[in-house]
């Protein structure tokens, strides 16, 4: 109930909130402007790995992509 109730009073203030706003599960609210993109470049942003990548990779139905004309 509590969480709702954080919930609700975000959205009171909206007019602080940007629209990718999230809230995470303490009520605190992570965008652009609090939760920066450390971005520096090709190969220094976030990376599959691991199982998500091998869930993701081996999705049912995926072309092959040398199948395709």
């Amino acid at each position: 109930a509590q969480d709702m109730l954080n919930i609700q009073k975000a959205k009171l203030t909206g007019d602080y909130l940007h629209t990718s706003a999230i809230i995470v599960g303490d009520g605190q609210v992570l965008s652009a402007v609090n939760d920066v993109n450390d971005y520096a470049g090709p190969a220094t942003g976030y990376r599959l790995q691991g199982e998500r990548w091998e869930e993701i990779k081996n999705i049912p139905g995926a072309l092959d992509p040398n199948e395709i004309d």
